[in-house]
């Protein structure tokens, strides 16, 4: 999957924030908030859980432990 476009400077803040690239985390299909992996469209429970995938690079269950189920 690919990542959602994001001003440098924004891209920069989360990477500092998590410790982990955004892009590369989803580029290489991992969680970019915990150490998920193998990460595809099928591991997500909806097309708005994929989308927010390549927002934010949180796999399903990082994004039901922030936004709730």
């Amino acid at each position: 999957m690919k990542a959602t476009n994001k001003h440098p400077i924004i891209e920069a803040l989360l990477t500092e924030f998590t410790g982990r690239s955004r892009e590369f985390s989803i580029a290489e299909g991992l969680c970019a908030t915990c150490d998920a992996d193998g990460l595809e469209i099928h591991s997500f429970r909806d097309t708005l859980s994929v989308n927010e995938y390549q927002i934010s690079g949180m796999c399903q269950k990082c994004q039901d432990d922030i936004f709730g189920v």
